[in-house]
């Protein structure tokens, strides 16, 4: 009997229809794909480095955040404004663990890479927690898709994000707890928390999830008790009374519930507050302004007072819903078979809740940490429909499908990613600026300060003290970077930059260089 009931109690993941010479293959295949992906990910960030794509400040927001973390001081990012420390923006405290790579590396394209490595990372895990509950050809179609997932591939297309950090540390956890490996699953889970201040609420559902799946047990347990008992034979496979084997079934069982139960509580415990301590104390705290600055992004009041609303606002407008079908889509539908998908809610629900317009759409990097939760519900949803499957022909046949219909999904979508872009002859051309560029950063003394705009804000960040152009409260800097062309500026750069430069800040500037409609102005010596 205990044979039996060890096998009941453990979560051993079975090889279906694999032979030995493929199961050797499964030990490194998946760290392929995580390195092919990650190759991909960097070729393209290096394209956009060598095109000076920059999409917004936040790189060079990270690499100043990065540049005072390798100096050993606190996050200091003086393009927010300055002497801004960024923990008063966003609560990131885990990204202090990549600032040895940038001190070995100091420059804006250092955060790029290390997010691309991080992706990568995210693959090979993801890859791995297929082919340990797949067979090799749906293993490898579920990770093709999820590394070519839109998610991913717009995070690396915007450049770094503090949430690459928990992209790998939730394929890690997730899938540990896809395994029923409780305490690696709240391991993997807890620290990312501390990547930013809405995941606490993602670390409580990994939580809450498990807490679910210890109060099952209760039903499942009766269900074998009466099988025990009333089954003809009076015997259960280990032999011995019936009523005395599930006796021990039942202990053994509900002495397994009692880990995750106790560990999910913890998690959602942690998460949670984790979450409310930073968005209530450790953010106002820190911030300028002494309140947290994206308290108006949820009307958590509202939403209170009127709740059939709110779901109706999850969904509209069309946008909303565009991006809850794509997601569901790249799951290949499956997922929602699977209770692991349930993660993904708490950051799908405030980005849809908030007014910001911004964070309904499938762009940017806020699809990220969805991802790895998606595929691997797909990953779990297949198993679970194959057990299903002895049952209902309509199970068997999802099972099947699953992989592959997320593949041509992820396939069909990729057409439209940023990846698809590097088999285009405008991936492998010249920015033709950009010898002017370069000549523009180099002419600005390494440690002096500048405010520029955002065409040459990444290759000023690593050599300067950079500012942000327009931010009424800083001090004057030595050096004023406009770009004419620039985006920043919309359809009204400034006609006369020297006269703009001195409104600003109070100081008269002459023009240094002119060119290309890039231009630099040195502040004059009193």
């Amino acid at each position: 009997m205990s044979t039996a009931i060890e096998h009941a109690a453990s979560p051993k993941t079975v090889f279906v229809g694999c032979n030995a010479r493929i199961r050797d293959h499964l030990r490194w295949w998946p760290v392929g794909m995580g390195v092919v992906f990650t190759l991909l990910y960097t070729l393209f960030s290096l394209t956009q480095w060598h095109q000076w794509e920059v999409p917004s400040w936040d790189n060079a927001i990270f690499t100043q955040l990065l540049q005072s973390y390798a100096a050993g001081q606190p996050p200091v990012v003086n393009i927010k404004g300055h002497d801004f420390n960024l923990l008063g923006d966003h609560f990131h405290p885990l990204l202090a663990v990549l600032a040895p790579g940038y001190w070995l590396f100091p420059s804006a394209l250092t955060p790029m890479i290390l997010q691309d490595i991080l992706l990568g990372w995210s693959v090979g895990v993801v890859s791995w927690c297929a082919a340990r509950a797949l067979r090799p050809a749906p293993a490898a179609a579920v990770a093709v898709a999820y590394g070519l997932s839109f998610g991913l591939q717009g995070a690396v297309a915007v450049q770094f994000h503090e949430i690459a950090l928990a992209v790998p540390l939730l394929a890690l956890s997730v899938c540990a707890l896809r395994e029923r490996r409780w305490p690696s699953a709240a391991l993997w889970a807890a620290p990312v928390a501390l990547v930013k201040e809405d995941l606490g609420m993602t670390v409580a559902a990994v939580g809450a999830v498990m807490v679910g799946h210890a109060l099952r047990p209760t039903a499942r347990v009766s269900a074998l008790w009466l099988h025990c008992v009333y089954e003809p034979t009076g015997r259960v496979t280990g032999g011995g009374p019936a009523s005395s084997s599930a006796k021990e079934l039942v202990t053994a069982l509900s002495r397994t519930s009692q880990q995750p139960a106790v560990l999910g509580a913890l998690l959602m415990a942690w998460g949670i507050g984790v979450s409310l301590l930073a968005v209530w104390v450790i953010l106002p705290g820190l911030n300028p302004n002494d309140a947290f600055a994206y308290a108006d992004k949820l009307d958590v009041a509202g939403i209170l007072r009127d709740p059939a609303a709110a779901v109706i606002t999850l969904f509209v407008p069309d946008q909303k819903l565009g991006t809850w079908l794509l997601t569901l889509a790249a799951g290949a539908l499956v997922a929602v078979r699977s209770p692991l998908v349930l993660i993904a809610l708490p950051t799908l629900a405030w980005r849809m809740l908030s007014p910001n317009d911004g964070y309904w759409g499938p762009g940017w990097h806020y699809n990220a940490v969805i991802m790895p939760i998606v595929f691997i519900a797909v990953i779990d949803a297949v198993v679970r429909l194959r057990a299903a499957g002895t049952r209902s022909r309509a199970a068997r046949a999802a099972a099947e499908l699953g992989p592959w219909v997320a593949l041509v999904v992820a396939l069909a979508v990729a057409t439209q990613q940023p990846l698809a872009h590097l088999v285009t002859g405008e991936a492998w051309r010249q920015d033709p600026r950009a010898d002017v560029k370069d000549a523009t950063v180099r002419a600005v003394p390494e440690g002096a300060s500048v405010a520029t705009d955002l065409t040459l804000i990444n290759g000023l960040v690593s050599r300067a003290d950079v500012h942000w152009i327009g931010n009424t409260d800083d001090p004057a800097p030595d050096f004023v970077v406009i770009d004419r062309e620039g985006g920043a500026w919309g359809e009204d750069p400034p006609e006369d930059p020297a006269a703009y430069a001195q409104e600003l800040y109070g100081e008269q500037y002459v023009i240094e260089r002119d060119e290309e409609n890039i231009i630099l102005l040195g502040r004059e010596s009193p």
